[in-house]
């Protein structure tokens, strides 16, 4: 379904089943955030003009500029922040496991990933009339190793994604059993 996707660490026969990104609507509502912000500093521009008329000869017309030019480098830098969180904050999965990748701010990235074996449990949650619409919402992947709670954050179609994990689930112990009984038996 993904073969023109790669990523470091594939398996020689791993096949990306899904590639997720959170939902867009949740990145365009971190959007109008920043455009709020913006709109906000036009405003008070426009407001301290409106006051004075004669506000761009004052001597607080630089400091003014200053102030919105510094609030629009901290705008933009937290815009940067915010993409970058949607666009590197990954979750896929394969016929074989599920790798989380986090990205944290700008140089801080957490990657995890567990075999589909070791699943105990894989809930979707929607919570709200706005993702009930949009069907996004949260799954909860439960496991029995060290971190016990895999995490699918704000993610499209999340009753698909998890039935598609159990299926793979499912899959995979049959094919493990299967190998397991030939050592057993001694066959393989």
């Amino acid at each position: 379904m993904y073969e023109e996707f790669h990523f470091p660490g594939q398996h020689e026969n791993e096949n990306i089943i899904l590639f997720l990104r959170r939902h867009w609507f949740v990145f365009l509502m971190r959007i109008l955030l920043v455009v709020a912000s913006v709109i906000s500093l036009i405003f008070v521009y426009f407001l301290f003009s409106a006051i004075n008329s004669n506000f761009a000869e004052s001597e607080y017309h630089n400091l003014l500029l200053f102030g919105e030019s510094l609030a629009t480098l901290f705008v933009w830098n937290f815009f940067f922040i915010l993409w970058l969180d949607y666009y590197l904050d990954a979750w896929i999965v394969t016929n074989e496991r599920i790798i989380n990748i986090e990205q944290r701010g700008f140089f801080n990235r957490d990657i995890s990933e567990l075999k589909l074996t070791k699943i105990q449990d894989v809930t979707s949650e929607i919570i709200g009339v706005i993702p009930t619409l949009l069907n996004y919402g949260n799954i909860y992947v439960q496991t029995a190793g060290e971190k016990e709670r895999f995490t699918f954050c704000q993610i499209p179609n999340p009753n698909y994604v998890k039935n598609v994990i159990v299926e793979l689930q499912e899959k995979e112990r049959e094919v493990e059993e299967k190998e397991l009984g030939k050592n057993i038996r001694g066959d393989g």
